[in-house]
């Protein structure tokens, strides 16, 4: 039997290279080195627990001039390969993506789901304490509504999720309006949700709007509201964040949408002196997130057009509906007398990614929360 080739000894050309570009990586560290450890205090303690490596290799890493390169050629490769973005976006068909958040079913779905409603049940009792009512206004996936654009199946319970929450929340008589058959019906009449963006489209914060006043149609006041078109405009989502491969290689999904931004308001000729000098009364709040807070998507004007009422606007941003629930809740708000109804918007999502046994602790007074 022949032996296999052995190598006796390395060749001095290769070390060499390997020797210079260690004497190279290291006289190039050299300034960052010292740029890291002039900004550092507490050096001792740092180093004692092993932190101050760790916050130099983070530094290093961030500062590295092939750093940026790297991660888009191995995005590029990702792409070509699988079809992927980075973490957090689903590449879809025809310029669609969607997030990740619509489409991990997490192991716990049931327990959680459980939690959430507990916690929804123990909101409503707080509000009645106060003779305040809640409905609940939950929102579709955008996976779900437009799963045809997705190339992968999806877990039957993402199509599931929607209509067994409802059905929960109204077995423990919770008060709610139900999208998700008339969002399917009239998804294609104009995009519900945005393309590029994981919010709703103003279409679909409209329809919304419409939706809840044709099945509570007792909350409907006497103002008239005025919606005006005020700009067209160039949008970019932010799932776009999430896509670091080069854009010749799928320029689709970096397009921009053309959104209408509207803007509805109380016409100045209907206006009393009380409207322009007095104490505004709130009949209705308004509790939401990011599908609520942002101006774009106008959801507070249309419900307001819709309703023929005033509505007062409690909403964060990137927080979560809980969260803007708790800032209602330890706020001055729930104190006036003339407020009847809170209406709570509630990403169906957050079923999937939320654990309300994980929250530290309520949103006190001192939050800064968007309430207009």
């Amino acid at each position: 039997m022949s032996s296999l080739p052995v190598m006796k000894s390395a060749s001095k050309v290769n070390g060499i290279v390997f020797i210079l570009m260690l004497s190279g990586m290291l006289v190039y560290s050299l300034p960052y080195l010292y740029s890291f450890s002039s900004n550092q205090t507490q050096v001792a303690n740092l180093y004692a627990d092993g932190e101050l490596l760790r916050k130099f290799e983070s530094y290093y890493d961030s500062e590295f001039f092939m750093r940026d390169y790297s991660i888009r050629q191995w995005a590029n490769l990702q792409f070509m390969l699988f079809r992927e973005g980075a973490t957090g976006v689903i590449l879809g068909r025809e310029g669609w993506l969607f997030t990740t958040q619509e489409a991990i079913i997490p192991n716990d779905l049931f327990a959680n789901f459980e939690s959430q409603v507990s916690e929804i049940k123990r909101i409503r009792d707080v509000l009645g304490g106060y003779n305040i009512r809640l409905i609940m206004l939950p929102v579709p996936m955008k996976l779900d509504i437009y799963s045809e654009y997705a190339y992968r199946p999806l877990n039957e319970n993402i199509h599931t999720l929607y209509d067994d929450f409802v059905e929960n929340l109204q077995g423990n008589n919770v008060d709610v309006v139900s999208l998700r058959q008339d969002y399917i019906n009239q998804k294609n009449e104009q995009s519900l949700f945005l393309r590029n963006d994981t919010h709703w489209s103003p279409f679909g914060a409209k329809l919304a709007a419409e939706i809840l006043v044709s099945q509570y149609q007792e909350l409907i006041g006497d103002k008239l509201f005025v919606t005006e078109l005020t700009e067209e405009k160039d949008f970019s989502g932010d799932l776009l964040n999430y896509l670091r491969f080069d854009r010749r290689l799928a320029p689709l999904y970096f397009d921009p949408i053309k959104l209408s931004v509207y803007e509805t308001h109380f016409p100045q000729e209907t206006l009393l002196d009380d409207d322009l000098f007095g104490e505004q009364s709130y009949p209705y709040v308004l509790v939401g997130t990011s599908y609520t807070h942002t101006d774009d998507w106008n959801f507070t004007g249309f419900l307001q057009h819709a309703l023929h009422a005033d509505i007062l606007t409690v909403a964060l941003e990137a927080y979560g509906p809980f969260q803007a629930m708790d800032s209602f809740i330890n706020s001055n708000l729930i104190n006036n007398h003339d407020l009847t109804t809170v209406i709570w918007e509630f990403p169906v999502r957050t079923l999937l990614t939320y654990r309300t046994q994980a929250r530290k602790s309520q949103i006190n007074k001192s939050t800064n929360i968007d309430s207009r």
